[in-house]
């Protein structure tokens, strides 16, 4: 059965709360959530959902770049294949836009994976995580991500989040270095037993990764995300013979090519997965596999993900058995989306959707309020 039409429909989710990065704030509230809803529909009607949801202070893509790449070069090149042949639409977006350490456009080329896994999917009857093959778990548990100016502010995020049923908190450092262990020391108080990790954004010179992974050990914390820029190996390979806890790399596991070269160079213990980030499902399910066969650690994250992004991980996530609390954050920041009926969770657990495909349904009207 061969693709027939694809549409690509640029929207602004409105935002109820923005997230500080090392290099400023991730977007403004007045700038909203900006995605790029895709909708591929094959010979036979049947209609599949996916998006590009950009971070331009994370990466290099940004709506805009996403639209005109899907568009302009990757929609033409797919027109009149075979929805099965996953594969092969990768390899036909490969050659029009090239891949490198990372896929190539991988935000862009995700929204066209996910929505032709979703189409798929409801052709066949099953939910994505069936597609993938594997139900290690049915629901996940999610993490609440704190980026706070003073200790007091993150103690006061994190007693709230307990409260709505958080057990797994995400700090992110790097912006305010000072006061960076306070910030997760006063997380940790706040949430005796909780799962705590910092996030570093690649923040950190080797030395201040260094400084800051024994004072990390001293709290108890087990693992420490992205500590030094994705580009040092020497810094990646130095800090993990240096510390017992795990170094699990976000920013670096950008595409299998350049996590080969890690596991090769012994520069890597643990993998943050973000669907997105590494192309689609196509090529997560390739680094997850990859992963675990190395004995590497996973743990799951996303961009903000409005709930394409969200459900396509959910999926990810459970057919892969990842336990620990992930940063699945996109509900704590959009004000406002697209579905028919809000994603299923219960008490910040996600529970996977036993509908076919995605398991979730768009409406359409709501697309067209959002509209860019």
């Amino acid at each position: 059965m061969r693709i027939e039409r694809i549409e690509v429909f640029p929207v602004r989710l409105p935002m109820k709360a923005v997230l500080t990065l090392p290099r400023g704030p991730s977007r403004t509230i007045a700038e909203g959530k900006r995605i790029a809803l895709v909708k591929i529909t094959d010979a036979d009607g049947n209609v599949g959902w996916g998006e590009a949801g950009p971070s331009r202070r994370w990466s290099a893509e940004t709506v805009e770049s996403c639209t005109s790449s899907i568009r302009e070069y990757l929609a033409p090149a797919l027109i009149g294949h075979d929805v099965f042949d996953i594969a092969g639409v990768h390899a036909r977006m490969n050659a029009e836009l090239a891949p490198g350490l990372d896929p190539g456009q991988p935000i862009a080329k995700c929204a066209l994976d996910v929505a032709l896994h979703d189409l798929v999917c409801r052709r066949l009857g099953i939910p994505l995580q069936a597609w993938l093959g594997a139900k290690r778990a049915d629901r996940i548990p999610l993490a609440r991500l704190v980026s706070a100016s003073s200790p007091e502010e993150a103690a006061k995020t994190t007693r709230e989040a307990l409260a709505e049923g958080y057990r797994g908190f995400k700090v992110k450092v790097g912006h305010h270095k000072a006061l960076d262990i306070e910030l997760v020391r006063a997380v940790i108080e706040a949430a005796p037993g909780a799962y705590v990790w910092p996030d570093a954004n690649q923040a950190y010179t080797l030395e201040e990764a260094m400084r800051m992974a024994r004072a990390l050990e001293r709290l108890g914390v087990t693992l420490f995300e992205q500590p030094v820029p994705m580009t040092d190996v020497y810094a990646m390979k130095k800090l993990l013979s240096a510390t017992s806890m795990t170094i699990a790399l976000d920013e670096a596991a950008i595409g299998i090519p350049y996590v080969i070269e890690l596991i090769r160079r012994e520069a890597v213990e643990g993998l943050a997965i973000k669907v997105s980030k590494v192309g689609g499902i196509h090529y997560a399910r390739q680094m997850c596999d990859l992963a675990l066969n190395a004995g590497l650690k996973l743990i799951g994250s996303g961009l903000q993900d409005a709930p394409i992004g969200f459900a396509a991980s959910v999926h990810l996530f459970a057919a892969y058995g990842i336990t620990d609390p992930v940063d699945l954050n996109g509900p704590q920041f959009i004000a406002e989306d697209y579905l028919k009926q809000p994603f299923p969770v219960e008490r910040q657990v996600a529970l996977v959707p036993a509908a076919p495909g995605l398991g979730i349904e768009i409406d359409e009207q709501k697309v067209r309020k959002f509209a860019l």
